[in-house]
Protein backbone atom coordinates (compact mmCIF):
# COMPACT_ATOMS: atom_id res chain seq x y z
CA UNK A 1 0.00 0.00 0.00
CA UNK A 2 2.51 2.48 1.24
CA UNK A 3 5.91 1.76 -0.62
CA UNK A 4 8.92 3.80 0.66
CA UNK A 5 11.58 4.48 -2.34
CA UNK A 6 14.52 1.93 -2.12
CA UNK A 7 18.06 3.35 -1.90
CA UNK A 8 20.23 0.30 -1.12
CA UNK A 9 18.87 -2.08 -3.58
CA UNK A 10 20.20 -2.63 -7.26
CA UNK A 11 18.57 -1.00 -10.31
CA UNK A 12 16.52 -3.53 -11.94
CA UNK A 13 18.57 -2.73 -15.20
CA UNK A 14 21.80 -4.06 -13.30
CA UNK A 15 21.18 -7.95 -13.39
CA UNK A 16 24.15 -10.05 -12.01
CA UNK A 17 24.98 -13.20 -14.46
CA UNK A 18 24.62 -16.33 -12.82
CA UNK A 19 27.18 -17.66 -11.07
CA UNK A 20 29.07 -20.89 -11.87
CA UNK A 21 27.37 -23.73 -10.09
CA UNK A 22 30.01 -26.09 -10.31
CA UNK A 23 32.30 -23.39 -8.82
CA UNK A 24 30.00 -23.27 -5.73
CA UNK A 25 29.49 -27.38 -4.67
CA UNK A 26 33.66 -27.28 -5.23
CA UNK A 27 33.79 -25.28 -2.67
CA UNK A 28 32.33 -27.08 -0.22
CA UNK A 29 34.40 -28.59 2.33
CA UNK A 30 32.91 -31.48 4.81
CA UNK A 31 36.67 -31.24 6.78
CA UNK A 32 37.30 -27.65 7.18
CA UNK A 33 33.29 -27.01 8.52
CA UNK A 34 34.01 -29.80 10.46
CA UNK A 35 37.28 -28.75 12.37
CA UNK A 36 36.53 -25.21 12.37
CA UNK A 37 33.18 -25.77 14.70
CA UNK A 38 35.01 -28.36 16.79
CA UNK A 39 37.97 -25.56 17.38
CA UNK A 40 34.63 -22.63 17.98
CA UNK A 41 33.11 -25.06 20.52
CA UNK A 42 36.22 -26.13 22.97
CA UNK A 43 37.38 -22.32 22.79
CA UNK A 44 33.77 -21.55 23.42
CA UNK A 45 32.97 -24.12 26.20
CA UNK A 46 36.21 -23.40 27.76
CA UNK A 47 35.26 -19.56 27.58
CA UNK A 48 32.32 -20.44 29.18
CA UNK A 49 33.93 -22.47 32.05
CA UNK A 50 35.80 -19.74 33.16
CA UNK A 51 33.07 -17.23 32.74
CA UNK A 52 31.23 -19.09 35.06
CA UNK A 53 34.22 -20.48 37.41
CA UNK A 54 34.73 -16.61 37.62
CA UNK A 55 31.12 -15.42 38.23
CA UNK A 56 30.61 -17.99 40.66
CA UNK A 57 26.39 -18.97 38.47
CA UNK A 58 26.31 -21.20 35.65
CA UNK A 59 24.79 -19.30 32.72
CA UNK A 60 22.51 -22.44 30.91
CA UNK A 61 22.05 -20.10 27.98
CA UNK A 62 25.20 -19.62 26.99
CA UNK A 63 24.89 -23.40 25.62
CA UNK A 64 22.76 -21.79 22.63
CA UNK A 65 25.10 -19.23 22.04
CA UNK A 66 27.57 -21.39 21.44
CA UNK A 67 25.23 -23.71 19.33
CA UNK A 68 24.59 -20.33 16.83
CA UNK A 69 28.23 -19.64 16.62
CA UNK A 70 29.13 -23.35 16.21
CA UNK A 71 26.60 -23.23 12.84
CA UNK A 72 28.28 -19.79 11.40
CA UNK A 73 31.36 -21.62 11.68
CA UNK A 74 29.74 -24.38 9.92
CA UNK A 75 28.73 -22.04 7.16
CA UNK A 76 31.67 -19.61 6.82
CA UNK A 77 34.32 -22.39 6.82
CA UNK A 78 32.57 -25.09 5.17
CA UNK A 79 30.71 -23.11 2.89
CA UNK A 80 28.02 -25.80 2.41
CA UNK A 81 25.02 -26.49 0.31
CA UNK A 82 23.67 -29.57 1.44
CA UNK A 83 22.30 -31.56 4.31
CA UNK A 84 25.97 -32.83 5.38
CA UNK A 85 26.71 -29.47 7.26
CA UNK A 86 23.58 -29.33 9.72
CA UNK A 87 24.25 -32.69 10.27
CA UNK A 88 27.68 -31.90 11.84
CA UNK A 89 26.71 -28.39 13.20
CA UNK A 90 23.95 -30.69 15.18
CA UNK A 91 26.16 -33.18 16.50
CA UNK A 92 29.41 -30.77 17.41
CA UNK A 93 26.56 -28.62 18.92
CA UNK A 94 25.09 -31.03 21.13
CA UNK A 95 28.30 -32.60 22.56
CA UNK A 96 29.47 -28.93 23.50
CA UNK A 97 26.25 -28.08 25.34
CA UNK A 98 27.69 -31.42 27.37
CA UNK A 99 31.30 -30.85 27.25
CA UNK A 100 31.14 -27.07 28.31
CA UNK A 101 28.94 -28.40 31.41
CA UNK A 102 31.68 -30.94 32.14
CA UNK A 103 34.49 -28.13 31.88
CA UNK A 104 32.55 -26.29 34.40
CA UNK A 105 32.20 -29.34 36.79
CA UNK A 106 35.74 -30.50 35.96
CA UNK A 107 37.36 -26.42 36.98
CA UNK A 108 34.73 -26.60 40.19
CA UNK A 109 36.04 -29.71 41.42
CA UNK A 110 39.67 -28.76 41.09
CA UNK A 111 39.09 -25.32 42.41
CA UNK A 112 37.06 -27.18 45.57
CA UNK A 113 39.71 -29.92 46.21
CA UNK A 114 42.72 -27.66 45.33
CA UNK A 115 43.81 -29.95 42.10
CA UNK A 116 44.86 -29.15 38.77
CA UNK A 117 41.78 -29.56 35.92
CA UNK A 118 44.54 -31.81 34.14
CA UNK A 119 44.70 -33.93 37.37
CA UNK A 120 40.78 -34.12 37.52
CA UNK A 121 40.40 -35.15 33.55
CA UNK A 122 43.03 -37.64 34.66
CA UNK A 123 41.06 -39.03 36.88
CA UNK A 124 38.03 -39.44 34.59
CA UNK A 125 36.33 -42.56 34.11
CA UNK A 126 32.78 -43.72 32.33
CA UNK A 127 31.44 -44.52 35.74
CA UNK A 128 32.58 -40.48 37.08
CA UNK A 129 30.97 -39.39 34.07
CA UNK A 130 27.87 -41.23 34.82
CA UNK A 131 27.14 -40.48 37.77
CA UNK A 132 28.39 -36.49 36.90
CA UNK A 133 25.38 -36.86 34.24
CA UNK A 134 23.05 -38.29 36.28
CA UNK A 135 23.75 -35.67 39.19
CA UNK A 136 24.75 -32.32 37.42
CA UNK A 137 23.17 -32.45 34.65
CA UNK A 138 19.30 -31.65 34.86
CA UNK A 139 16.40 -31.34 32.30
CA UNK A 140 16.92 -27.90 31.76
CA UNK A 141 20.14 -28.65 29.84
CA UNK A 142 19.10 -30.76 28.09
CA UNK A 143 16.71 -28.49 26.58
CA UNK A 144 19.34 -25.73 26.43
CA UNK A 145 21.43 -28.52 24.37
CA UNK A 146 18.81 -28.87 22.28
CA UNK A 147 17.89 -25.59 21.23
CA UNK A 148 21.30 -25.18 20.82
CA UNK A 149 21.36 -27.95 17.91
CA UNK A 150 18.59 -26.29 16.65
CA UNK A 151 20.10 -23.09 15.95
CA UNK A 152 23.29 -24.87 14.55
CA UNK A 153 21.86 -26.54 11.83
CA UNK A 154 19.41 -23.33 11.64
CA UNK A 155 22.61 -21.34 11.10
CA UNK A 156 24.95 -24.34 9.30
CA UNK A 157 24.23 -23.86 5.63
CA UNK A 158 25.49 -21.65 3.25
CA UNK A 159 23.69 -18.19 2.19
CA UNK A 160 23.33 -17.60 -1.26
CA UNK A 161 22.57 -14.77 -3.15
CA UNK A 162 19.72 -14.86 -5.94
CA UNK A 163 22.48 -14.96 -8.99
CA UNK A 164 24.53 -17.90 -6.89
CA UNK A 165 21.11 -20.10 -6.70
CA UNK A 166 20.51 -19.10 -10.26
CA UNK A 167 24.07 -20.52 -11.33
CA UNK A 168 23.20 -23.43 -9.11
CA UNK A 169 20.24 -24.26 -10.59
CA UNK A 170 21.49 -24.20 -13.81
CA UNK A 171 24.79 -26.77 -13.13
CA UNK A 172 22.15 -28.82 -11.51
CA UNK A 173 20.27 -28.65 -15.03
CA UNK A 174 23.36 -29.61 -17.15
CA UNK A 175 24.58 -32.76 -15.01
CA UNK A 176 21.03 -33.67 -15.17
CA UNK A 177 20.65 -33.73 -18.94
CA UNK A 178 24.00 -35.31 -19.06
Amino acid sequence: MFRLKQKHTRKPSEKLPPADGLQLLAEQSVLRGALGSIAVALLLSWFWALLSLDSGLVFPWFSVLIGALIGVAVQRFGRGLDWRFPVIAVLVAGLAAYVGNLLIGVLQTAQYIDATPGQILGGLSLDTLRVFFDNTISPTDHIYAFSSCGVAAFFANRRLKRHEVLGLRLAEKERSTV
